[in-house]
C-alpha cells in the first residue's frame, strides 16, 4: 500500500480528488491533508508519505515556494500539482524530486489515476532521471524532447513560460525552420493518445504533427502541425492534405472529430494566439445535422446571436420554483431547439446559457444573498470556454440549472399551496412580461377556463384587471420617479403598445400618464 497527503486549500477539492482516487483505494491511501505548505512540510516529516499531491496557489507557503523545497529536500518523491502555476521555471527544479504532471482544475477521475499510476510506478522504480539521461545520448535526448513537449503545451494553453528555449535537437531545428498550425479536435468521446500517435504514424506524420491532450477535457485534443514559413498558401494545402488522410482514421476510430483550425503563424511564441484562434473557430461549428467537420480560423469577427426560445420564461419558472424535473426536461429541449435552428453554432448557444445563467444568478442572489456571484460567474465562463461539444454543454448548464432549482426550493416564493396565491405572485414579480391565461394555466398546471373562474371567485377580479392593476400601479412608479419617456414607461410595465397604455392608465386613474406626473411632480415640489 501506497500512502500519500494532499495539499490544497480548497476542501473540497482536497475531498474531490480523495474521492476520485476510489478506485485505486486498494493500493494507495491518503493519510493526511493541509491547507497550505508550512502544514503540508510538517505532515511530510511526521508520516514520511510515499509521494505527494499539491495545489500551487495556497494561503502561507504556496506551491512556488513548496515546489522547490521538496525537490530539494525530498529528491525521490514524485509530486503532482493540480493547478495551474505561474512559474514554468519550477518544473526544471522540480525534475530532480520527480514531478509528474501538472492538472488542470477541474479534472478527471481517470486523469487523476493515470498520473497516480505513474507515481508508483516511478516509486517501484527508484532510478533518478538524471541516471536515465546520462545513460545514452539517446536517452537524453528523449528527456529533453519531453520537457520540448511540455513547453510547447504551456506555451499552447497560456501558462507563464520564462524560458521557451527548445532543447532538443529535433524539435529545435523543426521550430527553427518552420511555421505551424494549431488544430483543437473536439472528439465525439475521450480519445487515447496511444492509438492518435499511433494513427500519425501509420500516416508517416510523426515528425510533422505534435499531438497532446487538452487539460480541460478528455475529448479535447490539441494537433500543432508545422508547415512551410511565409507561405500561407502552402501551408493551407498541407493542412487539407493532412486532413484528408488523418480524418477517416479517425472515423474508424469512432472519434468522429470537429477541427477547428488557427491562422498560419511562424513562431512557437504565438502558440497561445494560435490555440485561441482554433477554439474560436470550434466554437463557430454549425449544429445541424450534415454540417463540416472542420472549421479555419476567420480574422473577421462573428457576433454571437441571441437565441429566441418560446419556454424561456418557463424554464426560469421552474427553476425558482425548485422542480428539478422539469428544469432538467426543459433544458434538454430548449438544447434540441437549438440544434434545430439552421445556421446556429456552438457560440450562439453559449452566448444563450450566458443570458439564461444571469438571469439564474439574479434570483439566486435575491434568495441566497450570495456576495461571492460575480466569481463565481467568472469561474464558471471560465469552465464553459473550454467545453466545445453540444451534448457537454448541455450536461453541464443542464446540472447547473438542477442544482440552481434544488438549492432555491426550500425558500422558493411558489413553494405554497394555493394556486391563485401562486399566479399573483408569478404577475407581481413578472408583469413587465407577455403575460396570458394560457401560459399562466400551462405554467401551473391548470385548466384555462378554471383559472379564470377561480380567479374571479378568489380575488373579485378578472385575471386582465388584476394584471393592468399591477402594470398601472408600477407605471405610476416609474412616472414620478424618473424621467423616462412616455413609450419606454409602457414598455417597462409590459405593453407594446402606448396608445393601449394610454387608454387602461385614463380609465383606472381618471387623468392620462402625463398629467399624472405632473400632478405628482407638482406636490412632490410643493
Amino acid at each position: 500500500m501506497y500512502t500519500y497527503i494532499i495539499i490544497d486549500d480548497e476542501e473540497l477539492i482536497r475531498k474531490g480528488t480523495i474521492k476520485k482516487l476510489d478506485t485505486l483505494k486498494d493500493q494507495v491511501e491518503c493519510i493526511g491533508e493541509a491547507s497550505e505548505g508550512g502544514a503540508g512540510i510538517e505532515l511530510i516529516k511526521d508520516l514520511c508519505p510515499d509521494f505527494v499531491i499539491l495545489d500551487m496557489q495556497m494561503p502561507g507557503i504556496d506551491g512556488m515556494e513548496l515546489l522547490p523545497y521538496l525537490a530539494e529536500h525530498y529528491p525521490d518523491m514524485p509530486l503532482i500539482v493540480i493547478s495551474g502555476y505561474r512559474n514554468f521555471d519550477y518544473i526544471k527544479q522540480a525534475i530532480s524530486s520527480s514531478a509528474l504532471e501538472y492538472l488542470l482544475k477541474p479534472f478527471s477521475r481517470e486523469a487523476i489515476r493515470e498520473v497516480v499510476l505513474k507515481a508508483i510506478a516511478r516509486i517501484e522504480d527508484r532510478s533518478s532521471m538524471y541516471d536515465q539521461i546520462k545513460s545514452s545520448e539517446q536517452e537524453k535526448e528523449q528527456i529533453q524532447y519531453e520537457y520540448d513537449i511540455q513547453i510547447i503545451k504551456n506555451l499552447a494553453l497560456g501558462y507563464q513560460v520564462s524560458d521557451t528555449q527548445l532543447t532538443s535537437k529535433k524539435l529545435s531545428y523543426i521550430s527553427e525552420n518552420h511555421g505551424f498550425c494549431l488544430l483543437a479536435c473536439q472528439f465525439s468521446k475521450a480519445a487515447s493518445d496511444l492509438s492518435i500517435n499511433n494513427a500519425l504514424c501509420e500516416l508517416g506524420f510523426e515528425d510533422l504533427i505534435l499531438y497532446f491532450p487538452s487539460p480541460s477535457s478528455e475529448s479535447l485534443g490539441l494537433l500543432v502541425l508545422f508547415i512551410p514559413k511565409q507561405d500561407p498558401a502552402q501551408g493551407r494545402r498541407t493542412v487539407d492534405q493532412m486532413l484528408e488522410a488523418f480524418l477517416p482514421h479517425l472515423k474508424d476510430l469512432n472519434l468522429n472529430p470537429v477541427i477547428g483550425v488557427s491562422a498560419a503563424h511562424d513562431s512557437m511564441s504565438e502558440l497561445n494566439p494560435a490555440y485561441r484562434e482554433a477554439t474560436y473557430a470550434l466554437d463557430h461549428q454549425l449544429l445541424c445535422s450534415g454540417a463540416p467537420s472542420c472549421y479555419f480560423y476567420d480574422e473577421e469577427e462573428k457576433e454571437s446571436r441571441s437565441i429566441d426560445w418560446e419556454k424561456e420564461d418557463e424554464l426560469l419558472f421552474r427553476i425558482e420554483a425548485g422542480m428539478e424535473e422539469e428544469t432538467s426536461a426543459l433544458t434538454r429541449e430548449f438544447f434540441n431547439y437549438c440544434a434545430s435552428i439552421p445556421g446556429c453554432t456552438l457560440a450562439d448557444v453559449k452566448y444563450q446559457c450566458y443570458l439564461l445563467s444571469d438571469q439564474c444568478r439574479k434570483i439566486l442572489d435575491e434568495y441566497m444573498h450570495t456576495p461571492d456571484s460575480l466569481k463565481s460567474s467568472a469561474s464558471m465562463q471560465n469552465v464553459v470556454n473550454h467545453i466545445f461539444s453540444l451534448n457537454d454543454l448541455m450536461d453541464y448548464y443542464r446540472q447547473f440549472f438542477v442544482n440552481l432549482a434544488k438549492m432555491i426550493r426550500p425558500n422558493s416564493v411558489y413553494a405554497i399551496d394555493d394556486v391563485i396565491k401562486k399566479i399573483q405572485i408569478y404577475v407581481e414579480r413578472n408583469y413587465q412580461k407577455n403575460l396570458s391565461q394560457e401560459f399562466l394555466s400551462s405554467l401551473f398546471y391548470i385548466n384555462r377556463s378554471y383559472l379564470s373562474t377561480l380567479f374571479k371567485e378568489r380575488t373579485g377580479q378578472k385575471f386582465v384587471d388584476y394584471l393592468n392593476q399591477v402594470r398601472i400601479e408600477r407605471s405610476k412608479e416609474l412616472l414620478t420617479e424618473t424621467d423616462r419617456k412616455m413609450y419606454q414607461i409602457a414598455r417597462a410595465v409590459g405593453y407594446d403598445n402606448v396608445k393601449y397604455f394610454f387608454r387602461i392608465f385614463k380609465k383606472k386613474e381618471k387623468m392620462t400618464p402625463e398629467e399624472y406626473r405632473n400632478v405628482n411632480m407638482r406636490n412632490t415640489s410643493s
